[in-house]
């Protein structure tokens, strides 16, 4: 039968593993690793002919002669529980190191074994040497040499934790030390040799390597250890248990194997390792294996869930553009050269003769049955049955001979992706969907029959959905700006996912609702190439440069996008996916098909120790230059050769902290964040950045935090935290603020003090100043009171001169109207005489009391007019005012004038009266001054008289000086208002 003679298989190459190497150019010292040990720092030490090298993940510090050890000729490794790293030596002995530098374990000191082969602690503390010479332990600070066994080489250790010491031996077996001394040989056991090389622990059991196998020891019974067929030379070299449990046996000639319960893998040259000799195995907290060759460096053994096949015959790396699996599990896949297989097991075999044409290139295999395979190429379709082959073309009605897909729908029928439209073959007839023109053709890259019974097509243009038998732009995904996309995926839940190259993946809900996925919602790479929605309810994406591995449940619960990406640094070797090249077997495992051939993933292998990186501060810098913090005088602390107690000038406040973290399975992809408590004390965004600068601190106490994550997600628990202070200029102390306070208080009150006793003598000579001062100016004020006293005395007698010639003058005078006149003058004189007579006698000068003056007018008057107080009585209402000597006469003449006629008019001979002066202060210096009487008034034709009246006349006169104005009326008499201001 035809298909028979097709799919005859052909065994291909190998499977290869994930190995990563570290040679001299890396800077490993030497390329001979004898020994490898993990601290519990998380770093790696490397023995070497060339000295020891402690390795982070990404770079190398060697330690030689120029650091302290004996002899850069390096065999064994150990930590032992106080933290100290030992070092044997295959020719000088043994080595401690101590603050970052080796001491020399001398034979003085009772160790006279120089080749060392293995170091161990047991549950005393004590630490024991396998040399060539013997055993020995330490006693204090001295080592004992073991006289409880033969004198003889020793090449192996092993500590229980039980406290059992186990030893073996170059040439006589295996020792047990303890409650029960045991000696197990080829003679009295299965033991495979009397050399022994190795002793790991793994289950609780104790595992041998000798120079010809591996055996076991369970409650003290030796049992030989099985081994596969491939592993001819059986010197076992190394044993190490991994931190899955499972157990690991280096050879020196024969590779590596690992036993897994009753699973053997055995793994050479031909599966990545770079040599087949290899002399150390340890294995890590992170669950790599780190292999010690012969001459090749150092090797990372890690994602034992990648399995890749690279080779095929005479093609190497193939890329492979076609992928699917059949019923029984087998994967199918093609290439772009036109090679097709499928693997049965767990190896690739071929097609042992093609039907197309020589650099055809497949783009999708359909197996419908165990006899019927449908191929899609850039040649048209090619249909394989058990007794012939059927070819379609554009001649049979596809729509392009470019075919990229092939899916049946749930009628039976079979749809076909072509480069100008789609195609469905149905009762063996091809009918044409979507078509475009020769022009503008309508290029579809996939077709996905979703579980709703709807076919959604992805072309170069959008997505389109099968309505009405014709291709239509779904609405509700116009909002998209989608072109090329090239693969579409349902997952459980109903949800579609389109991928768009270099646009990311769009999700469509089924009850509505749309999402985008882009390098803005956090898509580390938009390239999109292939989407599967595997059984396990992830998304598998495969780009251009990697493999997301999308969480479905976070996405449909609250659209959050959770993934774990694969680049070859995680083990994806393939690097880009190719075009839906993406398939799950019944098993479980999931198949890619890459541009460098088929890698295979096992997720029951994808497991993850929930290790967190281990976060060390490198250095700490000033002002962006390396320091010497010796030099400037701090201490270091030995450990971390960081400044102990960290404080700064305020000139110095311009810090770098170079930092770093510790994954040993994926160094570059470690992230950090950090914070400087005191300064900020918000985190800082997720960075790879191992460094942070922070520049112009102010004076302070500071904390810088640090935590790092590593590739699984796994944050420090803890921060690491450095606390150091810049000390602020001793003008900003606070002692020397103390101390310029009291000094400002000493000196203001010395100031005050000085001021004082100026002010003192300053007010002494003022008062001395003043006294005299006012001694002179009482000395002239009272010159001026006298010149005045006497100049008021003579006005005064000059007045009564006056007077008295005017009343010798009215004695000749015998007409009666000048009599009146007379008598007038007289009065007015008077009233002049009298003012100047109180100034006279009063001790103020400069004012007069005006009521007493007031008064004494009244007085005169009476007398003048021969009036008493019987028959015409006085009301006098006048405040205590003072007035200034001008303002007193103008006052004294108008009171003197109203008066005189009041006596002179207002009561006839014989009528009895009443004479009112009353003086109000109103405000602001205002006054109203009103004379009344209750005579008989004012007569008839008053106002001609008043115009008339020389007296009138005058008191009009003299009221305009005052500001005054002055109203007569007839109220019971006669009532004088006069209004007017005084100055203040």
């Amino acid at each position: 039968m035809l298909i028979l003679l097709i799919l005859w298989p052909v065994l291909l190459q190998a499977q290869q593993y994930n190995f990563r190497n570290w040679t001299l150019e890396d800077g490993l010292p030497q390329s001979q690793v004898r020994d490898v040990l993990q601290d519990n720092k998380k770093q790696l030490w490397i023995a070497t002919r060339g000295g020891v090298s402690r390795f982070d993940g990404t770079n190398f510090y060697t330690y030689t002669r120029q650091q302290g050890l004996s002899s850069n000729n390096i065999s064994c490794l150990f930590q032992d529980s106080r933290g100290r790293i030992w070092a044997g030596t295959s020719d000088h002995g043994l080595n401690v190191l101590e603050n970052d530098r080796f001491r020399s374990i001398r034979s003085d000191r009772g160790l006279s074994g120089t080749d060392i082969h293995s170091i161990a602690e047991d549950t005393l503390g004590r630490v024991w040497v396998a040399s060539a010479q013997g055993l020995f332990y330490s006693a204090g600070s001295r080592f004992m040499k073991y006289f409880g066994l033969p004198d003889q080489a020793y090449t192996s250790l092993l500590v229980t934790p039980a406290g059992d010491v186990w030893a073996g031996s170059k040439t006589d077996g295996l020792y047990h030390i303890g409650g029960q001394p045991r000696h197990f040989t080829v003679y009295n056991s299965p033991l495979p040799s009397n050399s022994v090389t190795s002793l790991a622990l793994h289950h609780g059991q104790v595992w041998v390597g000798t120079s010809l196998g591996i055996a076991s020891i369970l409650d003290g019974k030796l049992s030989a250890q099985r081994l596969p067929s491939t592993v001819s030379l059986p010197a076992v070299s190394s044993l190490t248990e991994d931190a899955y449990g499972d157990l690991w046996a280096g050879f020196e000639n024969n590779g590596l194997l690992k036993i897994s319960g009753d699973s053997l893998t055995h793994i050479t040259r031909s599966n990545g390792l770079r040599t087949n000799h290899v002399n150390t195995l340890a294995a890590d907290v992170e669950g790599d294996v780190w292999v010690g060759t012969d001459g090749y460096g150092l090797q990372q053994y890690k994602a034992p869930w990648f399995v890749h096949y690279f080779d095929f015959e005479s093609i190497t790396e193939p890329r492979i553009t076609a992928l699917t699996h059949d019923a029984q599990g087998r994967v199918w896949f093609g290439t772009d050269d036109g090679l097709a297989a499928y693997v049965h097991g767990s190896e690739p075999e071929p097609l042992q003769k093609k039907v197309w044409p020589d650099g055809t290139t497949l783009h999708n295999l359909l197996v419908q049955q165990q006899d019927s395979i449908w191929i899609c190429t850039s040649n048209g379709i090619w249909h394989l049955m058990p007794d012939t082959v059927r070819h379609y073309t554009v001649a049979d009605g596809l729509p392009s001979d470019t075919v990229y897909q092939c899916v049946p729908d749930a009628a039976g029928n079979l749809w076909f992706a072509t480069a100008n439209g789609a195609a469905v073959l149905a009762n063996d007839t091809l009918t044409q969907v979507g078509a475009g023109t020769k022009e503008s053709p309508m290029r579809i890259y996939c077709i996905l029959p979703d579980s709703k019974g709807n076919m959604w097509f992805g072309t170069e243009s959008g997505v389109y959905r099968l309505q009405n038998g014709r291709l239509q732009h779904p609405p509700e995904l116009k909002s998209y700006h989608m072109e090329e996309v090239t693969t579409i995926a349902e997952d459980k839940a109903g949800n579609l996912y389109f991928g768009v190259f270099n646009y990311g993946i769009v999700m469509l809900r089924p009850k509505g609702g749309s999402l985008l996925l882009n390098a803005a919602a956090g898509l580390p790479n938009e390239g999109i190439r292939s989407l599967y929605a595997d059984a396990r309810d992830n998304l598998w994406a495969g780009t251009s440069r990697s493999l997301l591995k999308i969480r479905l449940a976070p996405l449909r619960r609250n659209s959050q996008l959770s993934y774990r990406a694969f680049t070859s640094q995680e083990g994806f070797s393939g690097i880009e996916v190719g075009y839906n090249t993406i398939t799950q077997t019944p098993d479980g495992t999931l198949w890619f098909g890459t541009v460098k051939g088929l890698t295979r993933y096992i997720p029951d292998l994808d497991r993850h120790k929930k290790v967190y990186p281990q976060v060390r501060l490198n250095n700490i810098l000033l002002f962006l230059k390396p320091t010497n913090w010796n030099r400037l005088g701090f201490k270091l602390d030995a450990a971390t050769k960081l400044p102990k107690h960290l404080r700064l000038p305020y000139n110095q406040n311009h810090l770098t902290f170079d930092y770093y973290a510790i994954s040993l399975s994926a160094p570059d992809k470690i992230r950090y964040k950090y914070r400087l408590t005191g300064y900020d004390e918000q985190w800082s965004p997720v960075t790879r950045q191992s460094y942070a600068t922070y520049a112009n601190l102010a004076p302070g106490t500071y904390t810088f935090e640090l935590l790092a994550c590593n590739n699984n997600g796994y944050w420090t628990q803890e921060p690491l935290r450095y606390t150091f202070a810049i000390i602020p200029p001793i003008w900003r102390r606070e002692w020397f603020i103390g101390v310029l306070l009291l000094l400002a208080a000493a000196t203001i009150l010395t100031v005050m003090h000085l001021r004082e006793k100026n002010l003192v003598k300053m007010n002494s000579l003022l008062e001395m100043k003043v006294q005299h001062r006012t001694g002179l100016l009482e000395r002239k004020n009272r010159e001026k009171e006298t010149l005045l006293q006497e100049i008021h005395h003579r006005v005064k007698n000059n007045l009564q001169i006056v007077i008295s010639m005017l009343n010798l003058q009215a004695r000749h005078v015998e007409d009666p109207l000048a009599q009146e006149v007379m008598r007038a003058i007289r009065g007015r004189v008077r009233s002049m005489s009298l003012l100047h007579e109180r100034l006279y006698r009063h001790d103020d000068l400069g004012q007069i009391d005006l009521e007493d003056y007031f008064r004494s007018i009244c007085d005169s008057l009476y007398a003048s007019y021969g009036k008493d107080e019987q028959q015409v009585g006085l009301r006098l209402e006048v405040p205590p005012i003072k007035l200034d000597i001008d303002a007193a006469i103008t006052l004294g003449l108008i009171i003197n004038e109203l008066i005189s006629n009041t006596l002179k008019y207002a009561f006839p001979v014989g009528q009895k009266g009443l004479l009112h002066i009353q003086l109000k202060h109103n405000n602001n210096g205002h006054y109203t001054l009103t004379v009344s009487d209750n005579g008989r008034g004012l007569p008839e034709g008053f106002a001609l008289r008043q115009k008339q009246s020389f007296g009138l006349q005058l008191v009009a006169s003299l009221s305009k000086k005052l500001n005054g104005e002055i109203t007569f009326s007839n109220e019971n008499g006669t009532k004088t208002i006069l209004y007017f201001v005084l100055p203040s």
